[in-house]
């Protein structure tokens, strides 16, 4: 793959194109890295700050209120869980119950469970159930990037 670096002062917005033949493992991967640099905003105790994409372990709705999960905080943001998933499905969030999306890249262990659900068990010890209503979705995008890395 051939990089190539520009400064242009000229511009208004900084910018990266990403140019390829085809789509493989390492394109995906770098894909999936840009896009978690966007920022949203969560509120936390009168608090206000930017959160990155990468750093978001997953997202819940309660009582009308979507929530931000990171590593050691809770943050409200003002998104439903359509509209976040709408936008940032393709960095790697995916539904995996009526009111929750879970991070895939934070995602340490797989537990399987009665009834068909099974037990995610996130990069910080925290513990999420997948729904069976999610779960042929869930087992879809495990496939196709296993398939990808190949």
């Amino acid at each position: 793959m051939k990089i190539n670096y520009y400064r242009d002062e000229a511009l208004a917005d900084d910018r990266v194109d990403v140019y390829y033949r085809k789509k493989n493992a390492q394109i995906t991967n770098l894909m999936a890295y840009l896009e978690s640099e966007q920022v949203l905003y969560g509120r936390s105790e009168g608090e206000q700050r930017r959160l990155y994409l990468n750093e978001i372990y997953y997202v819940e709705v309660v009582e009308r209120h979507c929530f931000a999960y990171l590593e050691s905080g809770v943050w409200e943001i003002d998104e439903t869980l359509r509209s976040f998933l709408a936008r940032y499905q393709e960095s790697g969030f995916l539904q995996i119950g009526k009111a929750a999306a879970v991070n895939m890249n934070h995602i340490e262990k797989i537990v399987p469970d009665l009834n068909m659900r099974m037990h995610l068990t996130l990069e910080n010890g925290e513990r999420l159930v997948l729904s069976r209503a999610f779960k042929k979705e869930f087992m879809e995008y495990l496939k196709q990037k296993k398939e990808e890395r190949r």
